[in-house]
């Protein structure tokens, strides 16, 4: 989206009128901006037929609840502009879409014209690209407020995990259509999740209620993280090793330093251990799945299996008062969970969660502060 400046403006309105040139246009510009100012500091409403009202209004002082600290603070009353468009131009505003789509389909597939179609009727702006590298080149130049990206494309897992796992284009809502019989909610690989999925076949006004319903949803998760990446992965040790080099990527793209990159990855790897060997018991039809949220205070990593879960209770009170080894040697000699890996997260992490079935594990670790 570009910046149209004064001079811009004057330069075009003399190429229309012919009579005037830029400079006497750029001068009444100037002059009609200036008087506008003044008026609006005197406390006068600005009205411009066919364009819109303005005027400074006061904001009272009022309670509200601080996002990062959830304590209610009294906000100062303050002074704003107030812009609401009138007449024809208010109409046209309220007609366009706060978004354009991104549609990646295969080439020439005859399904991404009726989307275009039924987008452009309630006034979507749909752009279609063809190939990974259109999809690369559009997200460069911020071109795109919502993807929709069909899963027959060649390359969109390995699109979807670069979208994601990018703290810069992570915020962008990406929702994927698969084909018909996909599960979308169980993998034998790995892969990282797009925001929403739709499997064919699907009407397209639920494609429709998704698409805003997730840009509503970005805007205001915006606000409060950072960066999210959900993914699935399986037993397979070469698929760990891809989730392994991922978490890197992530836990590098936070404030964390190296110290504490290092220590949040050793307790990933061994909640990830724990879930596919203890919880998983390495079954190739069980699957881990791993949720990554980064706000401006603390990274967040949960690791869920599919296992019965287990009695963590003890171990952690065992860990926490510094007396682990005793119970990981009963637990060893009877082939069960130990209590080191606990032990193990426990030091190396801030915060250490489990939900109430054992089969969840919720890893926080601290940022330092922003430098200023």
């Amino acid at each position: 989206m570009g910046v149209v400046k004064q001079k811009e403006l004057a330069d075009r309105i003399a190429a229309d009128e012919k009579s005037v040139s830029s400079e006497q246009v750029n001068r009444i510009l100037r002059s009609a901006f200036s008087m506008i100012r003044m008026e609006l500091l005197e406390g006068e409403r600005i009205h411009l037929p066919e364009f819109a009202s303005i005027q400074i209004t006061e904001e009272k002082a009022r309670i509200v609840t601080d996002a990062e600290t959830g304590h209610r603070i009294v906000r100062p009353a303050t002074k704003a502009i107030k812009f609401k468009p009138v007449d024809g131009f208010a109409s046209s505003v309220e007609k366009l879409k706060l978004a354009a789509i991104l549609l990646a389909v295969p080439k020439n597939d005859p399904f991404a014209r009726i989307i275009e179609f039924h987008f452009s009727r309630v006034n979507w702006k749909v752009t279609i690209v063809e190939s990974v590298a259109g999809i690369r080149k559009t997200l460069d130049r911020g071109g795109a407020y919502l993807i929709i990206l069909d899963a027959n494309l060649k390359g969109s897992d390995e699109l979807i995990e670069e979208i994601k796992c990018n703290k810069a284009t992570n915020s962008v809502p990406l929702i994927a259509l698969y084909p018909k019989g996909t599960d979308a909610n169980h993998t034998d690989t790995y892969r990282v999740c797009a925001d929403e999925c739709l499997v064919e076949p699907f009407e397209i006004y639920n494609l429709l209620m998704l698409a805003e319903s997730e840009l509503a949803r970005a805007s205001e998760e915006e606000v409060f993280f950072e960066h999210q990446v959900s993914c699935q992965v399986s037993t397979k040790e070469e698929h760990l090793e891809h989730l392994f080099k991922s978490a890197e990527n992530l836990f590098g793209q936070s404030r964390l330093d190296e110290e504490g990159r290092i220590a949040l990855m050793a307790a990933f790897r061994e909640a990830i251990g724990n879930a596919t060997h203890h919880g998983n018991k390495l079954s190739p039809e069980k699957q881990v799945t791993v949720n990554y949220l980064l706000d401006s205070n603390r990274a967040t990593v949960v690791v869920t299996d599919e296992g019965e879960g287990f009695d963590h209770q003890m171990y952690i009170t065992k860990s926490a008062t510094g007396d682990p080894i005793s119970v990981a040697r009963k637990r060893h000699d009877e082939d069960r969970l130990g209590g080191l890996g606990i032990m193990l997260m426990i030091r190396t992490c801030d915060g250490l969660a489990y939900n109430d079935l054992g089969n969840q594990i919720t890893l926080t670790k601290k940022l330092p502060p922003k430098e200023e």
